[in-house]
Formats: structure tokens, C-alpha cells, sequence
């Protein structure tokens, strides 16, 4: 596991899913092997096995890291344009853990997917009434309305996220995730200005934010692209 982990730190996927997977096979039941393995198969495009390595690995883990193998597996499901086996993946744990913040936040995420954004907003609000600070949470309702066809309620839920996280200090990462968002809600308005000012607090390089307009403009009405976001929405 050191060797991988070190191999992994050092941008080195290939090696690391070589001791990844060692660590692995003599222990399956080790999550941090099986997710680490995952991770360094995705990197090198091959999602289908770091799938296998998640669901071999859901069936073995202790029940304390039975969340976290789920939520990665379902995420994936979700990267790779798998939305309603992710759902089944989601749904199956919360009939054990009811509970569970990230189970809920990541059905969400598959349903929005799936395009059933009722019931992805049905499962955002759970997860806000057991954890209502949950910017991950949050945001994903937001992007959630939007894609249901509100964008002004959209664009209100998500500006007093982004108030919140500046007032309270805090991360940069989700700072940069509520501007890309607001940036595609005005972009679905046609507002391209309001786009293009959120656009710049996420995206630091000059080049993604020129290939990032370009899918703003896409986006706008009368643009002749579809309405609604990728397939699959940021978290």
C-alpha cells in the first residue's frame, strides 16, 4: 500500500494499480486497496475493471466502509453513462443505511442523470434535513431545479451557497464548483456576461475558459444545442 500510494502521489497510475492490486488480491476486503486500485484504472481509461474491482470489493469490506466503496462505485457508474445501474447501486444501500448523506447526495446524482429530477430533488432535500450545511448537498439541488426548468430559483439557491462559502472561509474547490454551476445556469438563461463572470472564478487557465464560453454559448437559447446540462452534472 505504500508503494502505491507513493506511486500515486507521484502521478504514476500505472504503477500504482500494479501494488494496488497486489495489496488487493491478498486481501480483498481492504478498501483503501480497492479504491485505490479503482482510482488508478480509471485514470488509465479503463473503467470497466475498476467497476468489477468496486463491486468485488462492496461484497468483502467491513460494513464501517461499506458507504464509501458504494458512493465510489456509483459515482463511477454515473462518469461512465451508467446512470440507472448507479441508481440500483444507491438505492440498495440506503434500504440498509436510510440515513447515509453521500448515498443520498450520489442517488441524487443518478437520478438527475436519468433525468427524474423530481425524485433527485426529493433525495437532495433528505440529505439537507439530516445534514443541512451539506454544500455538496446544496449545490446539487440547485443544479438540480435548473435542469428541471427553474433556472431563476436555481440561480438564488446557488448564489447564497457561494455567499455562505465566502463568508465562512471556505474551500477553494467548492467555491469553483458553485461558479461553474452559476455559469451554466445563466448560460441556460442566455445571460453569457453573467456566464462569463462566473466562468472566470472557475476556471484559473485562459484555455479552459475559452473551451468553457464555448459551451456556454452552446447552452444559450436559440444556440440550436439542446436544452439542459452534460450528462453528468458536477458535484
Amino acid at each position: 500500500m505504500r508503494v502505491a500510494q507513493a506511486a500515486d502521489r507521484s502521478g504514476n497510475p500505472s504503477t500504482a494499480a500494479v501494488f494496488y492490486r497486489r495489496a488487493f488480491d491478498l486481501d480483498a476486503s481492504n478498501a483503501d486497496a480497492a479504491l485505490g486500485l479503482a482510482h488508478a484504472l480509471t485514470v488509465q481509461g479503463d473503467a470497466d475493471q475498476a467497476t468489477e474491482t468496486l463491486r468485488t470489493a462492496l461484497a468483502r469490506v467491513a460494513a464501517s466502509d461499506s458507504v464509501r466503496v458504494r458512493k465510489a462505485l456509483g459515482d463511477l457508474l454515473v462518469l461512465s453513462h451508467r446512470p440507472t445501474e448507479a441508481v440500483a447501486v444507491f438505492r440498495a444501500g440506503l434500504d440498509r443505511l436510510p440515513n447515509e448523506v453521500p448515498l443520498l447526495i450520489g442517488l441524487g446524482v443518478a437520478q438527475d442523470n436519468c433525468r427524474d429530477h423530481a425524485a433527485a430533488q426529493a433525495a437532495y432535500r433528505k440529505a439537507l434535513t439530516i445534514e443541512p450545511g451539506s454544500i455538496a448537498g446544496r449545490n446539487d439541488l440547485g443544479l438540480s431545479i435548473a435542469l428541471a426548468g427553474d433556472t431563476d430559483t436555481a440561480l438564488e439557491t446557488l448564489r447564497q451557497v457561494r455567499a455562505e462559502i465566502v463568508a465562512n472561509g471556505g474551500e477553494a474547490n467548492d467555491l469553483a464548483t458553485i461558479d461553474g454551476n452559476l455559469a451554466l445556469v445563466y448560460a441556460m438563461q442566455g445571460n453569457l456576461a453573467g456566464a462569463a463572470r462566473s466562468a472566470r472564478g472557475a476556471a484559473s487557465d485562459p484555455t479552459d475558459l475559452a473551451a468553457n464560453m464555448k459551451f456556454y454559448s452552446a447552452l444559450a437559447p436559440g444556440s440550436g444545442a439542446s436544452s439542459g446540462l452534460p450528462s453528468t452534472p458536477e458535484e
